[in-house]
């Protein structure tokens, strides 16, 4: 195993975001967001949201490209995983109750939605010419890409904190009142709903003709996406945070107990698992055959899919909750709370590429 680390002291937090959601979350009481960055990346460019700010960074160099606000607003705070519109925009809310448009090229605004109630945690999803935008005031937004004008919403029965998935007509909402919904997209009416028996915070997956969705409760649960009907769950130490990654065989993601796993999707049964050694908050990256988890202790781990044998180990200045992404030839991994915020590391090495550090 190559083992590198950028090493500085941090408090840990795994331990706080643990108790802080122990107060509420069987109860289907409101949670507390945090607020770590938000990425996403097109071929060139990779998008932050951290703080007061979304940055575009070059992926070639780390280099800034723009950011968004130019100057600093306090009324502006940006943590939601950007969204990159087919047709050069990228879409986020902020925690000021606002969705952004902002022109990928340059970073100039092109629309906002000011009609939330309260703020964005999750991420948006592009549903053809439509944008579909989930609120904590309850509330999933369909708003028109090219103007921000609202279409439909749809209310449930607490706060929403994910991206919807979508796949043709259907758009399937995670939702912290323990309920998946099925909408039609065009519409926002409801196809069908199940009651997962504990909240959820992130998108459900679609693989080998199942739904998977990961709950604060029951662990890992696969449905039918056509009616909702269960197929089959997986019990977990420690709620599911983040959302799987899936190829043809077997799901991989981690919990609140530190355990990182692979089971089958035909029927569940365990394949692998491992003990991270922290928090497993994100959700995993998936290559071709390399699966990467990252902690709230700041370690990214190459795993094996094919047995979870130990390929590198990195540690980061700081937790590790944003999900790592693979773009380009780059594992691009978010560092909340230290003086980098954005790490592009060597997928095959772990080796560091460059960091990004906003300006002071």
């Amino acid at each position: 195993m190559a083992r590198r680390s950028l090493r500085l002291p941090w408090a840990a937090v795994g331990a706080l975001l643990v108790a802080a959601l122990l107060l509420t979350g069987c109860s289907g009481a409101a949670l507390t967001p945090s607020s770590w960055p938000g990425v996403a990346a097109d071929a060139e460019t990779a998008y932050v949201a951290s703080n007061q700010a979304v940055y575009a960074i070059d992926l070639a160099t780390g280099a800034q490209r723009w950011r968004f606000p130019s100057e600093a607003d306090r009324g502006v705070a940006l943590y939601a995983p950007p969204l990159i519109t087919d047709d050069g925009l990228v879409i986020l809310g902020g925690f000021d109750k606002t969705v952004y448009a902002i022109h990928a090229s340059d970073g100039r605004q092109a629309w906002t939605f000011t009609q939330a109630n309260d703020r964005y945690v999750g991420g948006a999803s592009q549903a053809g010419d439509l944008i579909l935008v989930p609120s904590s005031d309850h509330t999933l937004y369909a708003l028109q890409r090219a103007s921000g004008a609202l279409v439909w919403s749809f209310e449930t029965g607490a706060p929403l904190w994910a991206a919807p998935l979508v796949d043709g007509e259907v758009v399937y909402l995670p939702s912290q009142d323990h309920t998946l919904y099925a909408l039609n997209v065009r519409t926002g009416k409801p196809l069908w709903s199940k009651d997962l028996g504990a909240a959820l915070s992130d998108t459900p997956v679609l693989a080998g003709g199942l739904l998977l969705a990961g709950t604060f409760g029951q662990g890992l649960t696969s449905l039918d996406p056509r009616t909702g009907a269960p197929d089959w769950a997986v019990t977990t130490a420690g709620w599911v945070w983040g959302n799987p990654a899936a190829d043809e065989a077997a799901a991989y993601f981690g919990d609140l107990s530190g355990a990182g796993r692979a089971v089958s999707l035909k029927d569940g049964s365990d394949l692998w698992s491992y003990q991270a050694g922290g928090d497993v908050v994100a959700s995993p990256a998936l290559g071709d055959s390399t699966v990467y988890f990252a902690t709230a202790a700041g370690v990214v781990q190459a795993r094996s899919t094919a047995d979870g044998a130990s390929l590198w180990e990195v540690t980061l200045a700081g937790p590790v909750n944003t999900d790592p992404l693979l773009a380009g030839d780059h594992l691009l991994v978010a560092v909340a709370g230290g003086d980098v915020l954005l790490a592009a590391l060597d997928p095959a090495t772990g080796a560091t590429r460059w960091t990004f550090a906003p300006a002071k």
